[in-house]
């Protein structure tokens, strides 16, 4: 259960600091993509379902106004779409107000508790609002349930980066960097969160594969 996407647009902007100009030509993505295995989680109706394939597909396409307007559709054919909270949600935090995409997400997790791609969405949400240390949280919720998620251990390896705290943010960059190298090792060569770790022996380690 591991997002394989290259370098998605969460982690070229969101864990960046950074809107959706950060990474121009990557691709966005929402946790929401995520195959999560679950146990009887809410139905959802076939109408609502399709529209929030479609807000999906229009966010990885970089149109966040449109992701919002199929969310708000996919909502409107079935309030209680759970999915299309999460990522109306996400898209929200990345495009006017983390705060705002919190409320949704919650209100997501409070339909399915046990939403794992809603975990990964509030631990984006929370980073972009600055509670890294919540962000941290959520991201090992993810992990617990999905032990193979590459994203979540590059996340909190950015939040310990930024934090200047080179042990933990390089201990999370090797667990990401084993389970998806190229995109790992592109993203932490090119991103700001590593840059005072550029000469550092240890860090140029994990980018070689050594």
């Amino acid at each position: 259960m591991n997002i394989k996407l290259g370098i998605p647009l969460v982690i070229a902007g969101i864990l960046s600091g950074c809107g959706f100009s950060e990474a121009p030509g990557q691709p966005p993505a929402s946790s929401s993509q995520m195959a999560v295995a679950v146990q009887n989680p809410p139905s959802v109706s076939p109408d609502s379902e399709e529209l929030w394939q479609q807000a999906l597909s229009a966010y990885q396409n970089w149109d966040e106004e449109k992701a919002l307007q199929l969310c708000n559709r996919a909502l409107a054919a079935d309030p209680r779409n759970y999915k299309a909270l999460s990522t109306k949600g996400i898209v929200t935090a990345f495009h006017s107000s983390p705060e705002k995409g919190i409320q949704m997400i919650q209100q997501a997790l409070s339909i399915y508790p046990d939403y794992t791609a809603g975990f990964y969405d509030m631990a984006m949400a929370l980073k972009l609002s600055g509670q890294y240390d919540e962000s941290i949280q959520w991201f090992l919720k993810v992990l617990k349930k999905d032990p193979a998620n590459t994203w979540s251990y590059y996340g909190i390896a950015t939040i310990y980066a930024d934090r200047g705290q080179k042990e933990p943010a390089l201990d999370y960059l090797r667990k990401a960097a084993s389970l998806d190298p190229d995109a790992v090792k592109a993203a932490a060569s090119e991103q700001a969160h590593f840059k005072h770790f550029r000469g550092d022996p240890d860090f140029q380690k994990i980018l070689s594969g050594k």
